[in-house]
């Protein structure tokens, strides 16, 4: 029961950091023959219109629900995937409310054969993997995330996962996500939360400058040529500086903003919070190990820490498309 609670969570964030798949009944399949009547390829989720014919041969307008640009061009989409006009068949779970004609997208058949998945169970893990395995020479590159259910649950569940205050505790008991999810107004999360999905990361080291580059939000600077964060602003991504420990990047971030959900779904982190993350190449140098270890005496007992892998994959294309605000606040209140 515990695995699947996870592996139902795991699906409901890597589907939406910014909103539930409630309104979608996720039980059901229902198949969408028509034509492409736009093509949303915009943050945080990409849409479809499909133009299709009811059971009494009447036109409708259906709304397709994917995933970010990021998720849907590790799986071989682009903005170009899907021309207006195009015959398509899509499978999808329906909107639980049968009079609003929205659906959470599975796969898509183009006129042509050809299949390009979404979200189809047991599908997307194939989609994502390699026959290379590709050796890196140093930090520099495209990292993939390999989620951990069980750490991506922890955060996902910071009431029972982490020792939290008073104040944490009553901040994640009055959560209430399509009210208050910063996402709503494309105010990106923090990091370690923006590493935890299977999205594409990249790294760009340099002497006085370290990038660190994510889908789902603005590049991170990493200052090496600074050793404390007097004088910085409070920013939403704080003040980073980064030094090496052997072959071991170490980026400590402080200065952060206030942020309703900094820490964990639900859980706010404050002007206190204090970041540490290691980066470390493996053995084998495919991967790198990524710890993280938060401090934020405000909404914590004990400090958060985290460990996850990622892999090389310099074969993958990062993707980073703006937070467009209308698509982000489609739901509200519904």
């Amino acid at each position: 029961m515990r695995l699947l609670t996870a592996a139902l969570l795991f699906v409901a964030l890597s589907v939406s950091a910014h909103h539930s798949p409630a309104m979608y009944d996720q039980q059901q399949d229902i198949r969408l023959e028509g034509v492409v009547g736009e093509f949303e390829w915009a943050d945080p989720h990409v849409y479809i219109r499909v133009e299709s014919e009811d059971e009494g041969g009447e036109s409708v307008m259906w709304l397709v629900e994917g995933r970010p640009p990021s998720a849907m061009s590790k799986l071989g989409w682009s903005r170009d995937s899907l021309a207006i006009g195009e015959q398509v068949t899509v499978v999808a779970n329906p909107g639980r409310n049968a009079n609003r004609k929205i659906a959470l997208g599975l796969t898509v058949i183009k006129e042509d054969g050809a299949l390009l998945n979404i979200l189809r169970p047991g599908e997307e893990g194939a989609a994502g993997t390699s026959p290379t395995t590709f050796v890196a020479d140093e930090l520099s590159g495209n990292w993939e995330t390999r989620t951990s259910l069980q750490v991506l649950s922890r955060y996902g569940q910071p009431e029972i996962s982490w020792s939290l205050t008073d104040k944490g505790l009553a901040a994640v008991e009055s959560y209430d996500e399509p009210s208050m999810s910063p996402s709503n107004n494309c105010v990106p999360q923090l990091p370690p939360w923006i590493m935890l999905f299977p999205a594409i990361k990249r790294i760009e080291i340099g002497e006085e400058v370290t990038m660190i580059r994510s889908d789902e939000a603005p590049p991170r600077t990493v200052y090496m040529n600074l050793d404390s964060h007097e004088g910085a602003p409070y920013t939403n991504q704080g003040h980073s500086i980064g030094w090496w420990e052997d072959d071991v990047l170490v980026v400590d971030t402080a200065h952060f903003a206030e942020h309703r959900t900094g820490n964990a779904r639900g859980l706010p982190s404050g002007r206190q919070r204090h970041h540490i993350e290691r980066f470390e190449l493996n053995a084998d140098r495919n991967g790198l190990t990524y710890t993280s270890r938060v401090e934020d005496s405000e909404y914590l007992l004990e400090p958060m820490i985290g460990v996850l892998d990622l892999i090389y994959r310099p074969d993958l294309p990062f993707v980073r498309v703006s937070c467009d605000p209308e698509i982000a606040r489609r739901y509200l209140g519904e």
